[in-house]
């Protein structure tokens, strides 16, 4: 029966399937073999003539039933964060605030943390005043207030002198309709234990000053700044001055900010002290892209310095999913060897700012670039295309001229030949090549719900969802080494949502030979053996089709290869910046 359906049949049946995902998160298979069906209407026919006939970007019926879809999401999306019995996290205490009643509910971990039952009233809630009165207010402004969206503060348990950061949002009831109106504020607390070996990491990172820590150290434990004046000995003034410079070395805007990103750092020393009995205490340390460069347009630029400060420049155009993270072992070679990597992240990918018009997304990864590199050096720069990246790499090199050294490509793949390549793809590459050339608009959606359904799930089984069709991938995420930066890299893709994801992928499904043929410098492959978008048979024919330098072959290396094979990865990169 299903050869005898219509392309239109297929797409109702898509978006059938797209209604029932919210409801059904063990459903995102169905939709994927919907979606593959919708594509591809014939087995073995991997063109995109029905595609190309169809204006679906332009369909308004087709487009309202994707905005009644992303609300459903969005709806679905509070409710299994707000309600107790669907967060699954040891680490977190969530609360639910109803303003009406006063009452408090929470999760067990929030029964742990607070030393009594739930539900509670909020005047018997384990908090100071202070915190009880800042709660309850928030839940009435979430009811009350149209734009009220989330909010970070800090909270404190009575007779404990630590403070906590907790994010609040609106609760939304279970009511799974279009417009459902907030109960109240849906409470998530970080617990975390300010060590001296964590704040000594944030002094490291944000460059402070012993004192500028120890003002850090009281702002994290909730103090006000006439509060930290008065124990310092010293003017309000003074300790005013002081925090503008941390928020000024830090990168932040805010305070909130500040102690969101603080917190983060502090995780990453000892996850163990945010949730005892996690199996990730053995896990190394990594690097993250938090500096923030503004541009004079006010956008924010989110970049990382890695290695060598004073060392030779490399550009490090990131792909998906590890994005722009390294580990400390890769780290301590690139300083060791003189090496300064690079790194931004892309508009609306971790803490970047989205572009402006989504229609010049690429024009401005080249524009973020060419602002930031001027701030950091104005040496020759070695670019590395990384995957997903490499289209920008390229457009990136052209515009730094006679400043772009030479080039290096990682598993960048060639522009894409749908009849060719399309076969030898994994399902979800194929959707995904057709999806952000034809039908972005469907893709976005589809990558929203598996989000949403996937995240409910928990990181690991995403990840290993993103991996399905790689099992050399999969056995790597086994690395504690290799599998924190996937798992780094996928929050720092899906922070701000779908539409750059899309974006994204336009440039990377685009062909983009236009771009590599104007480059004027040397280029190296890299490329693995088991890559799960590219066969390297295809890279090669490709290089040698434009005169380049044979690909060197990474045996078994997979999407993850940088990191499973870091060592030739590095050698690659030294000999790039030593030549």
């Amino acid at each position: 029966m299903q050869d005898t359906l219509t392309h239109s049949d297929r797409l109702l049946n898509l978006l059938d399937k797209a209604y029932d995902a919210p409801f059904r998160p063990d459903s995102f298979h169905e939709l994927m073999t919907a979606a593959h069906d919708f594509y591809f209407t014939e087995p073995d026919d991997f063109s995109s003539h029905a595609l190309k006939q169809a204006d679906y970007e332009n369909n308004a019926t087709i487009s309202s039933h994707l905005s009644r879809i992303e609300r459903l999401l969005n709806e679905r999306e509070l409710e299994n964060r707000a309600h107790p019995g669907n967060i699954n996290s040891p680490a977190l205490s969530s609360l639910l605030v109803d303003p009406a009643t006063g009452m408090v509910e929470g999760n067990a971990r929030a029964k742990e943390f607070f030393n009594h039952g739930f539900p509670v009233h909020i005047k018997h809630l384990n908090l100071d005043a202070a915190s009880r009165n800042q709660l309850l207010k928030m839940a009435k402004g979430a009811v009350a207030a149209g734009d009220f969206r989330s909010d970070i503060c800090l909270v404190k348990r009575k007779e404990d002198a630590a403070a906590h950061l907790a994010k609040c949002g609106k609760w939304v009831s279970s009511e799974y309709t279009s417009g459902a109106k907030p109960r109240g504020l849906a409470v998530s607390i970080v617990h975390f234990e300010w060590t001296a070996e964590a704040l000594q990491f944030c002094q490291t990172m944000f460059d402070l000053s012993v004192s500028e820590t120890e003002v850090l150290a009281a702002l994290l434990n909730g103090k006000s700044q006439p509060e930290i004046a008065e124990a310092r000995f010293r003017s309000v003034e003074t300790i005013k001055s002081q925090s503008k410079a941390i928020l000024r070395k830090s990168g932040c805007r805010k305070i909130s900010d500040l102690l969101v990103l603080a917190t983060t750092y502090g995780l990453l020393v000892d996850p163990v002290k945010a949730h005892p009995g996690n199996s990730r205490a053995g896990v190394p340390f990594f690097a993250r892209p938090d500096r923030i460069l503004t541009r004079p347009d006010g956008r924010k630029i989110s970049y990382g310095v890695f290695g060598d400060p004073a060392g030779k420049p490399v550009l490090f155009v990131h792909g998906l999913v590890q994005g722009p993270f390294f580990p400390a072992d890769m780290i301590e070679k690139f300083r060791r060897d003189g090496i300064r990597v690079i790194a931004p992240s892309r508009p609306s990918f971790g803490q970047t700012d989205v572009p402006e018009d989504w229609n010049a997304f690429d024009d401005v990864v080249v524009d973020d670039v060419k602002l930031l590199l001027p701030e950091i050096t104005r040496e020759p720069v070695t670019v590395v295309a990384h995957q997903g990246g490499v289209s920008h790499a390229c457009r990136i090199a052209h515009a730094l001229g006679t400043q772009t050294k030479n080039m290096v490509m990682v598993g960048a793949g060639i522009p894409i030949d749908e009849k060719k390549h399309l076969p030898h793809m994994g399902v979800q590459t194929r959707i995904a090549a057709l999806g952000v050339k034809y039908t972005p608009r469907i893709l976005e959606t589809m990558i929203h719900i598996g989000i949403v359904n996937w995240l409910r799930k928990g990181l690991r089984p995403y990840a290993e969802h993103l991996f399905s069709n790689s099992p050399t991938d999969q056995a790597y995420l086994d690395d504690p080494r290799i599998y924190a930066i996937c798992e780094a890299g996928i929050l720092h893709m899906i922070e701000q949502g779908a539409k750059a994801i899309i974006y994204d992928g336009k440039a990377a499904m685009a062909d983009w030979e236009s771009d590599f043929l104007k480059l004027k410098c040397p280029v190296k492959w890299l490329h693995g053996t088991k890559d799960p978008i590219m066969r390297y048979d295809f890279v090669q024919e490709f290089v040698a089709a434009h005169g380049g330098a044979p690909v060197e072959l990474i045996e078994d290396g997979g999407n993850t290869m940088h990191l499973s094979h870091s060592d030739i990865f590095h050698r690659v990169i030294a000999e790039a910046v030593s030549g």
